[in-house]
């Protein structure tokens, strides 16, 4: 999208041991949306799910998880918006429970340092920011809250990832929201799936919850100062995974999609 020139100067990244700066850069291509993620994978469901929202603009990707740190600075100085997604389980020595490694699965610590740093530039810089599953667990975290190391040993069930017949990675439950600022009815309510072992204790400072699942677990965040950050919003299930056209489905990816576009003038959120 067009925009003025960012200056990006003392954005401490925590890329190395040194305080790297973001270089001032300008864009005049107005069908684009820049998008830094995480880390993308071979399926391409979060750009299957996300590229349709976003027409007749297309999305350039930009895979944190590939990149350099210079090239991951350069791709920030330009982005529209910031996409945390799923995947490994996040050190829990972030939260203050180190002990807890022994009650969690693989653990990525690289990836961690990485979704740290982006985070610390959508707070300097408000960028749009959609997390969705590990993604929420982690901005969670980033704001001082903590998560509960498995599931199953305070639910007493493996139930969000227990599986549907056909596909024994997710589980397919129920979602309840209060939702309209996503456009949703009140209150919304989706069968949407997920697949985790891990999910939020305490929440994070500066965030509220607005989706829950049927056993009470936090589903659903975002900051509450929606008007420095009208756009940071997490999810725990998985919409680009779960079945079209529901309330919490689509809605989350439009949301996104809208912030971003409404950040260089273009459309207000959906």
């Amino acid at each position: 999208m067009y925009r003025m020139p960012i200056l990006l100067s003392c954005v401490a990244l925590c890329f190395s041991c040194s305080t790297p700066t973001i270089p001032a850069v300008e864009s005049a291509d107005a069908d684009t949306l820049h998008v830094v993620a995480s880390r993308l994978f071979e399926r391409r469901t979060y750009e299957d799910f996300l590229e349709p929202l976003a027409r007749p603009a297309v999305i350039q990707w930009h895979n944190a998880s590939e990149l350099s740190d210079s090239t991951l600075r350069a791709a920030l100085s330009m982005a529209d918006g910031v996409l945390m997604t799923g995947g490994a389980d996040i050190h829990p020595g972030r939260y203050g429970l180190a002990a807890d490694t022994v009650r969690c699965g693989t653990i990525d610590i690289e990836r961690d340092r990485i979704e740290s740093a982006l985070l610390a530039v959508v707070d300097s810089l408000h960028l749009p920011c959609l997390g969705i599953c590990r993604g929420l667990q982690f901005m969670n975290i980033h704001n001082g809250g903590t998560l509960h190391a498995h599931l199953p040993d305070v639910l007493g069930t493996n139930a969000h990832r227990g599986g549907v017949e056909g596909d024994s990675q997710d589980t397919l439950h129920a979602i309840q929201a209060r939702a309209e600022f996503l456009g949703a009815p009140a209150p919304a309510v989706s069968a949407v799936v997920s697949h985790h072992h891990q999910g939020i204790d305490r929440l994070g400072d500066g965030l509220e919850a607005w989706a829950h699942a049927p056993d009470g677990l936090v589903e659903g965040i975002r900051r509450s100062d929606t008007v420095a950050y009208p756009c940071y919003l997490g999810v725990q299930w998985h919409p680009e995974r779960s079945p079209a056209g529901q309330a919490l489905v689509e809605p989350v990816g439009r949301y996104f999609i809208g912030a971003m576009r409404s950040k260089e003038g273009g459309a207000a959120p959906y």
